[in-house]
């Protein structure tokens, strides 16, 4: 499935992300109420957006 944040994923920082979420949810700390993608593209994105203002 298309979605706005596709230029993120199979990076490092996507499978980190995505990992940290695989667990949260697991331990049910977290429940995902939209796509995975969504919530690591948008991590992600964060995450770039403030290395590049450094």
């Amino acid at each position: 499935m298309a979605h706005p944040y596709e230029i993120f994923e199979g990076t490092p920082l996507w499978d980190v992300i995505n990992k940290g979420i695989d667990d949260l949810v697991e331990s049910n700390d977290i429940e995902e109420m939209i796509p995975r993608e969504y919530i690591v593209g948008y991590l992600c994105k964060l995450i770039t957006e403030l290395e590049t203002e450094k």
